[in-house]
């Protein structure tokens, strides 16, 4: 009975402090995320929903990282804590070995594993495609974004554009098109419109009011069209189509394709995504014994720790993958955890 009050008051401060490192972690994931899209939006077009759309995917593709972190700060603050107020001293008086403690935080970490496993072996891999092709689309330079008020657009062959006032979500007023079809030059003129552009068919679509078509012949023939409402559609070259150009990376390609392969590099994105399923016990562990040591209550300083212990495990990581493939032996990717399950033991 003891042992499960002492359990249950270890897994409530855990969790009060695991809760805070998540929020900041996503605080910090989240600028990187705006400062991505901002960077994507200097050579792009703004469509808010898939601007919102990769914000999302790339905050959520930080929990690869998020997590494990999250463990690590956990830990060695909760147990920072208890050395400082001696509870440590405490629970060993009352026979419990301080560090059984951390078999429910072995328990939790455990369950975060097998989740980020799913994470990083399903959905992850669907994320960060999707999230660089919406990022390519949106770099891409869209016809739409050629259109400027009161500027004539001749940067797509064979037809000219002149629009008087371009609103959100591309209405516009008093608009001009001239275009060649069927060897017959085609001028329009509308009052009001809105533009769309069809990535699927590489297509830009006019849906136009009030407005009339004058068609000119070889022979000087005019025909002129009257209209309330009229759609013009006008196929655009092969090179403004992004249709087809983008190929899943190694990073993001299914576990099923990654199996059929027995590339030395297919291999190694194998290793990569076991090993960051497994990290948060890894994490806990130095954490735990990291926080015995310290016997700071600074959060300022277990962040700061917590980071440094996590780029150590980045750049481990990056040699391991050199080492891999030098020797063509992906194992060499599991350095990292060997280095610092050997670090936990010293600091045990």
């Amino acid at each position: 009975m003891e042992i499960k009050i002492k359990t249950r008051y270890i897994s409530q401060e855990f969790f009060i402090n695991f809760l805070f490192a998540v929020g900041i972690t996503v605080f910090i994931f989240s600028l990187d995320a705006v400062f991505q899209i901002i960077e994507v939006l200097v050579k792009g077009t703004f469509y808010p929903v898939i601007v919102f759309c990769i914000f999302f995917l790339t905050l959520f593709s930080s929990f690869l990282y998020i997590i494990p972190l999250s463990f690590l700060y956990a830990s060695s603050s909760l147990f920072s804590r208890l050395a400082i107020d001696r509870e440590t001293l405490i629970f060993s008086s009352s026979g419990i070995n301080p560090y059984r403690l951390t078999t429910v935080l072995i328990i939790f970490a455990f369950i975060g594993s097998l989740l980020l496993f799913l994470f990083n072996f399903f959905l992850l891999p669907e994320m960060s495609y999707k999230r660089r092709e919406m990022i390519y689309r949106l770099q891409f330079k869209n016809p739409l974004s050629l259109l400027q008020e009161k500027n004539t657009t001749t940067d797509i062959p064979g037809i000219t554009i002149y629009i008087e006032k371009i609103k959100p979500s591309y209405k516009m007023k008093n608009i001009s098109i001239t275009y060649k079809e069927m060897e017959k030059i085609h001028f329009l003129k509308a009052e009001s419109g809105r533009a769309n552009y069809d990535p699927a068919t590489n297509q830009m679509i006019f849906n136009l009011q009030n407005g009339f078509l004058i068609i000119y012949d070889s022979v000087q023939t005019i025909s002129k069209l009257d209209f309330a409402n009229y759609r013009l559609v006008l196929p655009l070259p092969d090179n403004f189509s992004t249709q087809g150009s983008i190929k899943p990376k190694v990073s993001e390609m299914r576990i099923t394709e990654l199996l059929s392969s027995n590339g030395i590099r297919e291999k190694i994105e194998i290793q990569k995504r076991i090993i960051f399923s497994v990290i948060p016990i890894v994490f806990v562990l130095i954490g735990t014994s990291l926080g015995i040591r310290l016997q700071q209550e600074s959060r300022l300083l277990h962040i700061g720790i917590g980071g440094g212990i996590a780029m150590l495990f980045l750049q481990l990581v990056v040699f391991g993958e050199v080492l891999s493939y030098k020797t063509e032996l992906s194992l060499f990717v599991w350095l990292p955890v060997f280095i610092l399950l050997i670090i936990w033991g010293f600091l045990k």
